[in-house]
């Protein structure tokens, strides 16, 4: 290997690899109270939903911060990966 070739390898600024993000993320703990909460009837839909906002967004960021160009929600809404589909059936 030349020594151009080793500086084109050492001196590159973007992966060569290509990534996907596929799935959900892990709820956080506050996600994870506040539905708890939901589900004994201590909160409503509507403060569910802005846990769920606030949790999404930080996600979001965080993505971003990383330098992810394509996010995603972490799929923070859905209760399983596979019960809403199964269920919407």
């Amino acid at each position: 290997m030349t020594q151009a070739q080793t500086l084109t390898f050492t001196n590159r600024t973007t992966s060569p690899f290509r990534y996907d993000i596929v799935g959900s993320f892990l709820r956080p703990a506050e996600l994870k109270a506040a539905r708890e909460k939901f589900a004994n009837h201590e909160i409503d839909h509507d403060e569910l939903k802005a846990v769920e906002d606030k949790c999404i967004k930080a996600l979001v960021e965080k993505q971003a911060q990383a330098g992810l160009h394509a996010v995603t929600d972490g799929e923070f809404r859905r209760s399983w990966w596979h019960l809403d589909t199964v269920l919407g059936l």
